[in-house]
């Protein structure tokens, strides 16, 4: 009879033991796969990126200067040195620089500079959709929702500072997406 009682004592022991030993190994990989499934994540809080662009000083005052905005890039796992990420107009004004996305709000096509010629007035253009922006970046005429978006600058260094956004298109009103 005394065996009979040790024989499930020992399964049960034996029971436990497996169970509580597969608790753990699963455990055990859970930390390392939520870190794995969740680390991408963490990268996109949707605030800006302060990239670098060129020195205050050769900045002309109240001239139009395109920038491309080139910074490493960082998409889950993988770094890229020194990519384009978009571009910006910049025009210097007094001691501060204003900055302004080179995407059109409308459809996100390349806003262009607009020149003095034959009346029309400073500012910028989407060529494809014909939106036409005053030299402050408000919206004149066409069918943008919007006025152009004004990017963030600082003077840091002797450089301007411009911090990178995107926004949504087709939009009245401005909002970031990353």
């Amino acid at each position: 009879m005394s065996e009979t009682r040790q024989g499930p004592n020992r399964r049960n022991v034996l029971a436990v033991v497996a169970v509580g030993g597969g608790a753990l190994a699963c455990a055990a990989l859970a930390l390392p796969s939520a870190t794995f499934v969740a680390l991408p994540a963490r990268g996109g809080g949707g605030g800006g990126r302060w990239i670098k662009t060129v020195r205050f000083d050769s900045l002309t005052e109240g001239r139009l200067v395109r920038v491309e905005l080139v910074s490493d890039r960082r998409d889950a796992w993988t770094l890229e040195k020194q990519v384009a990420l978009g571009a910006a107009w910049l025009r210097r004004e007094g001691d501060r620089v204003r900055a302004w996305s080179v995407v059109c709000p409308h459809l996100g096509c390349a806003i262009e500079q607009q020149g003095e010629q034959a009346g029309s007035p400073r500012g910028f253009s989407c060529p494809c959709h014909d939106s036409a922006f005053d030299e402050q970046g408000r919206r004149l005429t066409g069918p943008s929702p919007r006025d152009l978006d004004a990017l963030d600058t600082r003077i840091e260094d002797g450089f301007v500072h411009v911090e990178f956004r995107r926004f949504r298109q087709g939009t009245p009103e401005k909002i970031s997406v990353g």
